[in-house]
């Protein structure tokens, strides 16, 4: 039998999405090869800890290639759901908040004092304006990706249960995380940063919220909010940990593994209510 046919709309997704890629990896590439693209201070990339993050990060871009092109084509239904989950469910952690903070990340490019940053100020709009453009449009095909495979999550009603030790202590957690983010929303550091505690802090508690009252309503929203929040815990959390163990801030590094213990927490008992397949 031929393969069903791809949407033009699903197609043009998937390849702005790829296309939104391409401005970071070639920063990346450049960094990782010893150019000086977009660098005021080259020295800055010598350095064997942003070598790494590098290779890292631009690692991670290359994954969000391949999610693209599993979420459009038919082969993309044949991997296994924990290879497909897990990468897109960090990637909402770390896409949607970017997103929901681009207006005040605008707002503090607009500004002068990123002339003292060892990057050139439309690096920055590069990148986060790719972040934003990936954000929307590969969560976009997910979503596509996610109707088609597991129609049964929105037809469905939530399975029975309780929240059991996981639920509730993934709830602590989230609000313990949007204490400690609240807080640093008002302490130093830049507008941009602070504003992506405030968003951090929000869909935790959200998620929260969510997590409570998912035997209440229809699931699926509740669904989103959990897993865009706890993502949010989770893949802000990982990340931020990596800076935070470099600075040597123990008090951080101790409210942001409370953060992604939580949002492994939460994400494992929201699936455990998942509705089955008819």
């Amino acid at each position: 039998m031929a393969p069903p046919k791809i949407s033009s709309a699903r197609l043009i997704v998937c390849y702005a999405a790829i296309l939104g890629t391409l401005p970071y990896l070639t920063l990346k590439a450049s960094w990782v090869t010893g150019g000086s693209l977009g660098l005021r201070e080259p020295s800055f990339m010598d350095s064997d800890i942003v070598l790494f993050a590098n290779l890292v990060t631009g690692g991670m871009d290359v994954v969000a290639v391949v999610l693209a092109l599993a979420f459009t084509y038919s082969w993309g239904r044949r991997i296994p759901a924990p290879l497909v989950l897990f990468p897109i469910w960090i990637g909402t952690g770390l896409l949607a908040p970017i997103v929901l903070d681009l207006p005040v990340i605008v707002a503090e490019l607009t500004t002068t004092r990123l002339t003292e940053m060892p990057l050139e100020n439309w690096v920055w709009a590069v990148v986060y304006g790719g972040f934003a453009w990936q954000g929307v449009l590969l969560l976009t095909a997910f979503v596509l990706y996610a109707r088609d495979r597991w129609w049964f999550v929105v037809t469905g009603t939530v399975r029975p249960g309780t929240l059991g030790a996981a639920g509730k202590l993934g709830i602590t957690a989230a609000l313990v995380s949007a204490i400690g983010h609240s807080i640093w929303a008002f302490g130093s550091g830049g507008l941009a940063a602070r504003g992506q505690d405030v968003v951090i802090a929000l869909l935790g508690v959200l998620a929260a919220i969510a997590l409570a009252t998912v035997s209440r309503g229809r699931f699926w929203p509740r669904l989103v909010l959990v897993w865009t929040g706890a993502g949010a815990m989770a893949g802000s959390g990982v990340w931020s940990l990596f800076g935070a163990f470099t600075a040597g801030s123990a008090d951080v590094a101790l409210v942001l593994v409370v953060q992604v213990i939580g949002g492994v927490l939460m994400m494992t008992s929201v699936l455990r209510r998942l509705p089955h397949a008819a």
